[in-house]
């Protein structure tokens, strides 16, 4: 360059130096155009774009330097940065990986290669290169977090808590914090997790940690710990839904079914077509010694949606175990044909024929139903029961002191099944996008 136009460049970096970028774009560019062959005025330049946010305009002129200077680790580094800012990865972990060639201990291009890694989907080559970096910058919390979240999606869990446990408290993020309840948990240990999880909402009382703490207690069925901490996130977040649901699947669980019923039936009132909403209604009226309004919810659903086996089934339930009337009968057998057609496997469905059966003493008919539903589900107690009392009415003594028996041998585990059903609804709360 010549002397004045050196001059230009010096005063334009300084101007970049000062936080007065938009002074030095202009000289940069005009100098790029005189002497495009220099790598430095093209880094400089592209790096201006890069922090400015234009990465697309960036790129080009990153690429040059990198041409006009293969051997710099520095211009390499910086046009990886850049395309990892992009989501570019693939073209990121390439020039990391030709800058870290060059220059083996630069932490900086180290963790961005870990990030590129990750943004491929490859978490056991990113905790490698994190692992790398966190050598050389041992007590960089950022990094120490990456290479636990590397880990983690590795599934090295166990290595992934010794990375995480090496944060200084002091620097202990709520990210982390809850990263390491997520690992504890994996691994069994579900105290430590709670304690994980307690501090980051401590650190952090945000949603998704608040959600995360009571998905934990419930996890571990300690109902009066989710449902303080569920109160306390639909009270502060009375947005989120999944905070309403967590709510009530604690009450649930705590067998307060009523209380349960209203929020699910509120939350099929925000969104009619919600199936899962209407299951976990339909799931909590069905443990209910007889119909409430919030159950009534069930009827409007199933009849919109007659490919729901399962809508039909507690739909049916729910007029049945509250005084009906003849037409209701009507509807609520109509309900269960359709449920049974859709799916023939639904014991719960035929248990609900042949109780249909039994109102109208049709005893034949009730037994065909309740038959097909022990079939179903051997263990299935109350049919048993039921299927006794429809023989009696059929003067079949034999067949009824069978049933009886596998009566008796099987209602010893109904508290199993209530436990089963609380497990069931908890599912509903890890399922991905909840």
């Amino acid at each position: 360059m010549t002397p004045a136009d050196a001059s230009a460049f010096r005063q334009a970096l300084a101007s970049v130096d000062a936080g007065r970028p938009q002074e030095a774009e202009p000289v940069l560019r005009r100098l790029v155009d005189r002497y495009p062959g220099n790598d430095q005025l093209n880094e400089a330049l592209g790096l201006i774009y890069a922090e400015g946010g234009e990465l697309t305009r960036a790129i080009p002129y990153l690429q040059r330097a990198c041409s006009d200077a293969p051997e710099s680790a520095l211009d390499h580094m910086n046009l990886g940065s850049a395309w990892l800012k992009l989501g570019s990865a693939r073209e990121a972990a390439a020039e990391l990986k030709k800058s870290i060639r060059l220059e083996p201990r630069n932490a900086k291009a180290l963790s961005e290669l870990g990030q590129a890694h990750m943004l491929l989907h490859q978490p056991g080559a990113a905790a490698q290169a994190f692992a790398r970096a966190a050598a050389i910058k041992p007590g960089d919390s950022d990094l120490l977090y990456n290479w636990g979240v590397a880990l983690t999606d590795a599934g090295q869990t166990r290595q992934a808590v010794q990375v995480l446990d090496r944060i200084p408290e002091n620097e202990m993020s709520a990210e982390a914090e809850s990263l390491a309840g997520d690992a504890e948990e994996k691994l069994g240990n579900s105290l430590a997790a709670v304690h994980r999880y307690q501090a980051a909402v401590a650190k952090d009382p945000s949603e998704a940690n608040l959600y995360a703490l009571c998905v934990e207690y419930q996890r571990h069925w300690t109902w009066d710990e989710a449902k303080r901490t569920a109160a306390y996130g639909v009270s502060k977040f009375p947005e989120s839904t999944r905070m309403k649901l967590a709510l009530g699947v604690a009450l649930f669980g705590s067998k307060e079914f009523p209380e349960s019923a209203k929020l699910f039936a509120a939350l099929l009132q925000q969104d009619p077509e919600n199936s899962m909403y209407a299951d976990m209604l339909g799931r909590t009226c069905g443990e209910f010694a007889s119909g409430n309004g919030e159950c009534a919810a069930l009827q409007e659903f199933a009849t919109k949606h007659p490919e729901n086996p399962a809508a039909d089934y507690y739909a049916a339930h729910e007029i049945l175990e509250r005084p009906h009337s003849a037409p209701e009968l009507e509807t609520a057998e109509g309900l269960l044909r359709r449920a049974t057609a859709v799916n023939p496997g639904m014991a719960d469905a035929w248990y609900e024929r042949g109780m249909v059966e039994a109102e109208r003493q049709r005893w034949d008919e009730s037994v065909a139903a309740l038959e097909k539903a022990v079939a179903l589900r051997p263990a299935f107690a109350s049919a048993h029961y039921q299927l006794a009392n429809a023989y009696r009415h059929l003067n079949r003594p034999e067949d009824r002191k069978r049933e009886l028996a596998l009566f008796q041998t099987y209602s010893r585990g109904e508290k199993d099944d209530v436990n089963a059903r609380v497990r069931q609804m908890t599912v509903f709360l890890t399922k991905p996008g909840h």
